[in-house]
């Protein structure tokens, strides 16, 4: 008898296995498609997504896995911050240019009257934020020896593909954490949520005025499982019945 009773059980509960995965929830710490009722790999929604925010002194564009994701639309002045809903798919690569307000040919700003400095600061809803763990390389700096009364720039080239997933940064430095002291940012930063995030820059935070940042995240860092979205336009994505007309 209690052999028939365990075995009863188990068939009992293969039907709640089955619509555990069908729903497209996942074991935590599994990762792969989510599945849909028929067995297709179901649309993302925004539920799935995360909120990314931003916030550079003075400028920045973002790519996520070789694709742009997010562009200050600010040039320069005003200070903002630039929060955005991002699909996650890991590892996840993230390379940053982020630019001071600086003329490009003497390294000085306000009509030459001034060395400014940088900042840049990130956090996405997963846990992902910006410290010395990740990479800084200068490719722009000035005022040379903060020279005033004879400016100029060092410039390197930047490599066309600086934001590829799989270009090789292993010989970049890593990226200097400032306090918000250092950075001194303006009011929209308190108005998000940066909490657990460092300011970095290069070495200089006055004068190294283009700076490349990249970071390679292999997992959530709230080890939260996430469906993989990343192959859909591969496959047939199941969809909801259509009425009839």
């Amino acid at each position: 008898m209690m052999k028939r009773a365990i075995v009863g059980l188990c068939m009992a509960l293969v039907p709640l296995g089955v619509g555990f995965f069908a729903s497209g929830q996942r074991p935590e710490g599994e990762r792969g498609p989510a599945v849909g009722p028929q067995g297709k790999v179901r649309k993302p929604s925004m539920a799935d997504t995360i909120k990314a925010n931003i916030y550079a002194d003075n400028w920045f564009i973002m790519y996520i896995n070789g694709e742009l994701v997010a562009i200050d639309s600010i040039k320069f002045i005003p200070h903002n911050v630039v929060s955005v809903d991002i699909l996650p798919t890991y590892p996840m690569t993230i390379a940053v240019m982020a630019k001071d307000n600086a003329d490009p040919k003497t390294g000085l700003e306000y009509a030459g009257t001034h060395i400014g400095d940088g900042g840049f600061i990130l956090k996405f809803g997963d846990g992902t934020v910006t410290n010395a763990s990740w990479k800084a390389k200068v490719f722009s700096r000035g005022p040379i020896d903060r020279d005033m009364k004879a400016p100029r720039v060092e410039d390197t080239p930047v490599p066309e593909n600086w934001f590829a997933v799989d270009f090789d940064d292993t010989s970049w430095p890593p990226a200097k954490e400032y306090s918000e002291a250092e950075v001194s940012p303006k009011q929209p930063f308190y108005e998000h949520d940066f909490a657990g995030a460092k300011f970095i820059w290069s070495n200089d935070i006055d004068l190294d005025n283009t700076v490349i940042f990249r970071r390679k995240i292999t997992a959530p860092p709230d080890g939260k499982a996430r469906p993989d979205f990343s192959k859909l336009n591969d496959m047939v994505p199941d969809q909801p019945k259509k009425k009839a007309r």
